[in-house]
């Protein structure tokens, strides 16, 4: 009957054992599958922004052989105007 007691007491240490092991490998998962989540939430965000740019930039490639586009530019960047046209410069 003894040896029976041993073995029951080396059983309940094993399992106990495993017990252990398996909740420490489960925490341990549970923090890196937050980090990953955290992670991917911030690489959506990224993804968003540049969606957001490259819709920018497709507006803008559509507008680029417009009329109205070609003249803002000639005016801003290169300081041309119409015939007929004044142009003041601000001395200031």
């Amino acid at each position: 009957m003894r040896k029976r007691s041993h073995i029951n007491i080396i059983m309940l240490v094993l399992m106990s054992g495993l017990f252990v092991y398996f909740f420490a490998t489960f925490i341990k998962q549970q923090d890196e599958i937050s980090l990953i989540k955290a992670e991917m939430r911030s690489l959506e965000q990224k993804i968003e922004k540049e969606k957001e740019i490259q819709e920018e930039l497709l507006e803008q490639a559509n507008q680029i052989d417009s009329d109205e586009f070609i003249e803002r530019i000639a005016r801003e960047k290169l300081g041309m105007v119409k015939e007929g046209e004044r142009l003041y410069i601000d001395a200031d």
